[in-house]
């Protein structure tokens, strides 16, 4: 109760806040699509928070925060009531009626607080990264910059962690709680809206629901390995070299498969490793990543209404969506670009014709005009073309200002790439059988995937259509080898993107293929769909074991939490925290430092002052304040820590626990010139 008085004006904030986009995107989403009454509200709801966050990442980067994030929701709100002009009685009626069914409220909080609680009590998935990120987009860096190298732009699919910072600035939560909210929300809304769309092509609820938990659970089948002869199971780890944390888990991938996934971050039961995928992951476990589960919400959302389009009230609509798209998910974006050309070539070739329809050439116009927005608004997208044009300019170092940079070559023989089991060649047998089983099942529905997409171009479904099309020509990577800071394993999202989308497909085109026909070939369809989720599914189980024991994340303690609840945000805009962990300061402080390379790797500069953290140097190398801990403090010998009770250091605040002892300590130094 004293924790509801005490915060309650952020409670009503967040409602506020909330309703005005919620209320927005039902207006919006009835106005410009049509969608069934049981559609509305959950849809409506994925078409506010979606256009409102498109929306701050512009206006924040003009606005202080978080007027920005008012001036947003209060857009969508005003931009739903435009849509719903003229408001004469008969509309008016329409618009203060809103198609709510208690069944649908009910199970979407449910599965937010889920969600929510899953990732409370886990730290999975760089957290180290996203993190930080989320921090400094609360505190004002929009488009971020490298959390640790102010002077690099971080392009990065940061709508999530946007939303996130939202959040954070409007309900006045620490990140780590901002975070999971996010995720939990934006997850629980895909899920929901895919859903939706199974229970519509399918007309059956039950498939609805079915197809919601394949959006949760789908996955590859490593486990499956398990059931193998041991003599064939040695021959394939023999052939395989485990990579990242798979290679931290075992020396072998035989032992792993007995033993924990070796990340970090989990919850009271670790994950085993047979049940985790390195290239088919389940989004009940990826949703906790930066994407977040906004990159379920907004592809289902756009299924949802693709082809449902009300008017000219659609076109602005869909526009946004694919330029957010190009903030959740580049790849995506990218693929729908190319899948659209590919389909446009085949519409001319099948029907001898150089004139695509009118349906398709809106998709273009829409597309073009997302894909501009998409080069400038910030994300991966924009920090690559940008990037390209600084190139051009003289005296511009274009490498020295974007932290991401791409290179592909071609490779043979063709590979999958699993972010733990390494690089699969499709012409070794032993690697090629460990590829598909690391695929799963979901294999054997790409046939029927093949024939919906056909199916969708020929009835001019061209965002279906144009999805199939990019996703098959994506098997073409095998052949492609990624490298660049974000590391080689990036490349898996795309070389995945056919199976992700076998996963969204498979219980509607296997209930259309089977519900005329015996029930043996339904008993089978049973068996396939529940081995595809069988891993997701005890995942799922795990994590709810760690739901009731909540976690800020491996790198912050309750002492950071209450240092973060007085100065988060406090320091000077372009102020600099020198910290023995680098990771932590921007988290508890909003505010960058300058240590690091790549997430990975230190500068030779902050390695010195690490050793002997003089004031005086690190003013000179940019740093106003010291936070330091107990940990950090023991393991400096007695100059360098007379170094630090120099005249010019003043001691800000301390921070001290009794049981085990340990203080935080936050040092101005700005004195130490």
């Amino acid at each position: 109760m004293t924790w509801l008085l005490t915060h309650s004006r952020y409670i009503v904030a967040l409602a506020a806040w909330g309703g005005m986009w919620a209320m927005g995107g039902i207006w919006i989403g009835r106005s410009a699509f049509n969608m069934r009454k049981n559609e509305q509200l959950i849809a409506g709801l994925g078409v506010g928070i979606v256009l409102e966050n498109w929306l701050a990442n512009f206006l924040g980067q003009i606005l202080p925060l978080p007027m920005a994030f008012w001036v947003a929701a209060g857009l969508v709100l005003i931009i739903g009531l435009g849509f719903s002009l003229p408001l004469n009685r008969e509309n008016w009626t329409k618009l203060v009626k809103l198609p709510v069914f208690p069944v649908q409220i009910f199970t979407l909080f449910a599965m937010i607080l889920v969600f929510f609680l899953i990732g409370r009590g886990l730290a999975l998935l760089d957290d180290y990264q996203n993190l930080p990120i989320a921090s400094l987009i609360a505190a004002g860096d929009i488009p971020p910059h490298f959390a640790l190298d102010p002077s690099i732009s971080f392009g990065y699919h940061y709508f999530s962690l946007l939303f996130a910072g939202q959040l954070m600035r409007i309900g006045d939560v620490f990140v780590w709680t901002a975070l999971d909210l996010a995720r939990g929300l934006s997850f629980a809304l895909g899920v929901y809206v895919i859903g939706l769309f199974v229970q519509r092509v399918t007309a059956n609820r039950f498939a609805g629901v079915l197809g919601g938990a394949m959006t949760m659970f789908a996955g590859g089948t490593r486990w499956l390995l398990l059931l193998l002869p041991a003599g064939l199971l040695g021959r394939i780890s023999s052939n395989i070299s485990l990579i990242g944390s798979g290679a931290a888990s075992a020396p072998t991938l035989g032992e792993a498969l007995l033993k924990p996934w070796a990340a970090s971050g989990m919850g009271p039961v670790a994950f085993p490793f047979a049940m985790v995928n390195g290239f088919n992951s389940t989004n009940i476990l990826t949703f906790q990543a930066g994407m977040g589960g906004f990159v379920t919400l907004l592809p289902g959302l756009l299924l949802l209404v693709h082809n449902k389009w009300r008017g000219w009230h659609a076109w602005p609509v869909m526009a946004a969506f694919l330029a957010a798209l190009g903030m959740v998910n580049e790849i995506l974006l990218v693929a729908f670009g190319i899948g659209l050309v590919i389909v446009i070539i085949a519409w001319m070739v099948s029907r001898h014709q150089w004139k695509p329809p009118h349906s398709l050439w809106r998709w273009v116009a829409v597309l073009a005009i997302g894909g501009v927005f998409a080069l400038f608004q910030g994300g991966v997208i924009s920090a690559l073309f940008l990037n390209k044009v600084a190139s051009f300019i003289p005296g511009e170092d274009a490498v020295a200002t974007a932290y991401h940079t791409f290179h592909f070559s071609l490779i043979w023989p063709p590979t999958i790439l699993s972010s733990h089991l390494g690089s699969l060649s499709l012409i070794n047998p032993y690697q090629l059988l460990a590829a598909l089983i690391e695929i799963g099942p979901i294999l054997l529905v790409l046939p029927l995937l093949a024939i919906w997409m056909i199916k969708a171009i020929r009835f001019q479904r061209w965002y279906e259509g144009a999805l199939g099309a990019s996703a098959f020509a994506s098997l073409a990577l095998v052949c492609v080898q990624l490298s660049g800071p974000a590391g080689s394993t990036a490349l898996t999202r795309a070389q995945n993107l056919l199976f992700s989308l076998g996963g969204v497909f498979a219980v509607p085109a296997l209930w259309l293929w089977g519900r005329h026909r015996p029930d043996k070939f339904k008993v089978w369809i049973g068996v396939l769909l529940a081995a595809i989720m069988l891993g997701g599914m005890v995942l799922f189980g795990i994590e709810l074991i760690a739901a009731p024991h909540p976690v800020m994340t491996d790198f912050i303690a309750p002492l950071d939490a209450r240092m973060s609840s007085k100065y988060w945000n406090v320091l000077e805009n372009d102020a600099m925290v020198f910290d023995s962990s680098p990771y932590r300061s921007p988290v508890v402080f909003g505010r960058p430092n300058q240590s690091s390379i790549t997430w990975y790797e230190r500068t030779p500069e902050w390695k010195v002052l690490l050793e002997a953290p003089d004031p005086h140097q690190l003013v000179a190398h940019g740093y106003g304040y010291i936070y330091m801990d107990k940990a950090y403090w023991d393991s400096l010998d007695a100059d360098n820590r007379m170094l630090l009770k120099d005249d010019c250091v003043k001691p800000m605040d301390e921070i001290t626990q009794d049981f085990p002892y340990d203080f935080r300590r936050l040092l101005d130094i700005r004195a130490c010139r």
